[in-house]
């Protein structure tokens, strides 16, 4: 008597994006001829260099973060939410919001980044939008998402490629653009981002920028040529497909294998079947100071 097989495990659906992330224009659905990529990576993983070198190769950058700044600069629409959530001090002399205050409060109340988010968010996510369609037929356009899979907004596009890079290569970079951190400081800023290995698992493409700027720039450059061939598959994103998990196929572009993403080898396993990336996402705020 054959023993009866073992039934394959299965993943419960992702979480779904925010109520008001949506796309009912097809802005974001890609094809050949036509890509619409979002780019993310933590604090010192060299994103802003991928970036920047997409630039250079051609692509339109759409810059989530700058965005979001636009929102709460003193003539933006959230800055006087902002205000109201943080208080007075949260304002500088120089009429700006103190970002270094905010990240502090932020750091110690999970509830007032969820309220400042609930105002930013929605108004980033249409000015995102807006720039997408002023860019028209443009071929390329790389929407700059700093914490795409911590706001849960990567089911919307296709493909989404991560830069990454090890905790400690992070910590030392984040330490020496950044001296007047403490090595606790730097660390806090890289562990609330949520863990590397789950968004190894849900990316479409990874580039790994442990090492010297020639293998970002030969990995940049190999993944801009796969973007522009003429037999690149796009499969339609999670939520344009109706179908949250949707494998990406073999040949998508710049697709690479968890296992060969890290430079320290295999990437550790995800911690069970639930999303352990953290939520949260914003312009990328300076590390609270030690207590």
């Amino acid at each position: 008597m054959n023993p009866t097989p073992p039934k394959p495990e299965r993943r419960p659906p992702e979480p779904p994006p925010p109520a008001w992330a949506t796309d009912p224009e097809g802005l974001l659905v890609s094809s050949p001829g036509r890509v619409r990529l979002a780019l993310t990576g933590g604090v010192a993983s060299g994103k802003s260099t991928v970036s920047e070198l997409l630039s250079v190769f051609g692509a339109r950058i759409v810059d989530f973060d700058l965005l979001a700044r636009e929102a709460l600069a003193p003539d933006g629409p959230c800055f006087e939410a902002a205000r109201l959530i943080f208080g007075p001090k949260s304002v500088g002399k120089d009429g700006r919001l103190d970002r270094a205050f905010i990240a502090k409060r932020m750091f110690k109340d999970a509830r007032l980044r969820e309220a400042l988010e609930a105002r930013v968010h929605p108004y980033t996510w249409e000015r995102m939008l807006s720039e997408l369609k002023a860019c028209g037929d443009c071929p390329i356009i790389v929407a700059d998402v700093p914490l795409l899979f911590e706001a849960r907004l990567d089911p919307l596009f296709r493909p989404t490629v991560l830069c990454f890079a090890t905790p400690a290569t992070q910590l030392r970079r984040l330490l020496d653009r950044n001296p007047e951190l403490s090595r606790r400081q730097a660390l806090r800023v890289i562990r609330s981002q949520g863990a590397a290995a789950d968004k190894l698992r849900l990316a479409d493409a990874v580039i790994n920028n442990d090492g010297p700027i020639r293998d970002t720039i030969r990995q940049t450059k190999a993944l801009w040529d796969r973007l522009n061939s003429p037999v690149a598959v796009f499969p339609p994103s999670r939520a344009q497909a109706g179908a949250p998990g949707m494998p990406v196929a073999a040949n998508a572009v710049g697709h690479r294998p968890a296992d060969r993403a890290s430079p320290e080898g295999p990437a550790p396993a995800a911690s069970g079947p639930e999303r352990t990336v953290k939520e949260g996402s914003g312009p990328e705020a300076p590390a609270p100071a030690d207590e």
